[in-house]
């Protein structure tokens, strides 16, 4: 019995300790050289479109680009698959693109190889730190002028 307790405290500290980190993440975006700022559009209560800036990972496949939602909190995730329109940021310029949702076991194995499996332990150690939170790619495909 005392081991089930072990158990259940180590695994429940994982979990709030992998939720502070997503949150930590998605509330300080970290950039770097390998990430871009993805600007999302919603509708307000009031009606009124609203943007919202977040700091993502971009992958870049052969010229075809990419990012991927592998964290649970994935509100710029679910904006985008509401209003594909999206915009990436740079400076006071902005590239727009659509943004189309591929959930396919061939995309989800794309994303993984674009973001080091294999590669190292900083994939297995960030995927352990965000609690292997599902892998939802989205490719951006230049928007039509």
């Amino acid at each position: 019995m005392k081991a089930i307790k072990i158990l259940v405290i180590v695994l429940g500290a994982y979990i709030v300790l992998g939720i502070i980190i997503d949150s930590a993440i998605g509330y300080f975006q970290p950039q770097s050289e390998r990430t871009v700022v993805l600007r999302t559009w919603s509708v307000s209560d009031a009606g009124t479109q609203e943007s919202k800036d977040t700091v993502l990972a971009i992958r870049n496949d052969n010229g075809q680009l990419w990012v991927e939602s592998g964290h649970w909190f994935r509100g710029w995730y679910y904006r985008a698959l509401e209003h594909p329109q999206v915009a990436i940021v740079n400076g006071e310029a902005l590239t727009h693109y659509t943004a189309v949702p591929v959930n396919t076991p061939e995309a989800v194995e794309l994303m993984t190889r674009l973001m080091g499996k294999g590669e190292g332990a900083g994939y297995w150690v960030g995927r352990v730190m965000l609690l292997f939170a599902p892998i939802k790619p989205l490719r951006l495909d230049p928007a039509a002028e």
